[in-house]
């Protein structure tokens, strides 16, 4: 079965709960312990803040943290799915500090035709090729690799 899944800057404060659960209680997490870790311990944590009735995140060590949201539409209403924090780290490097997908939109789930990571991901390569000077952009969560692994943007 296919859902509609829709790529967001922000959502509404009502999926507050949702957005909780998929950052801080995420039944995957501890398959990336150590990089999420080392992401924390070098950018933040990763908090949710409301303004104005509508959630972002934000990194407590990081100023101007731009957030995606992967959401799930259906005829059961929306549900967050999906969620990155990415920074511009320096004049050529965009770089996701933390990443966080629903486990049963994850690669070995249930939804992982999905594509909900990947579809994430594209979207920030996007951002970074017409944002002007950026050359590489960064995730910080990689398994068994140091926690700044690069990817040179193709033109």
């Amino acid at each position: 079965m296919s859902h509609e899944i829709t790529l967001q800057s922000r959502l509404p404060s009502v999926l507050r709960a949702q957005v909780e659960a998929l950052l801080f209680f995420n039944s995957a997490q501890h398959r990336m312990r150590d990089a999420i870790e080392a992401s924390i311990e070098r950018y933040g944590l990763p908090e949710i803040v409301d303004e104005d009735g509508w959630l972002r995140l934000r990194v407590a060590g990081v100023e101007q943290v731009q957030t995606l949201f992967a959401v799930r539409k259906n005829m059961a209403g929306e549900r967050a799915v999906g969620a990155v924090a990415y920074i511009r780290e320096s004049i050529e490097r965009m770089t996701v500090v933390h990443v966080s997908v629903a486990d049963e939109y994850s690669a070995q789930g249930r939804y992982a035709q999905e594509r909900v990571l990947p579809q994430l991901l594209y979207q920030i390569r996007d951002v970074a090729k017409r944002t002007t000077g950026i050359r590489h952009v960064d995730v910080a969560y990689r398994r068994h690799r140091p926690p700044a692994t690069q990817h040179a943007l193709a033109s």
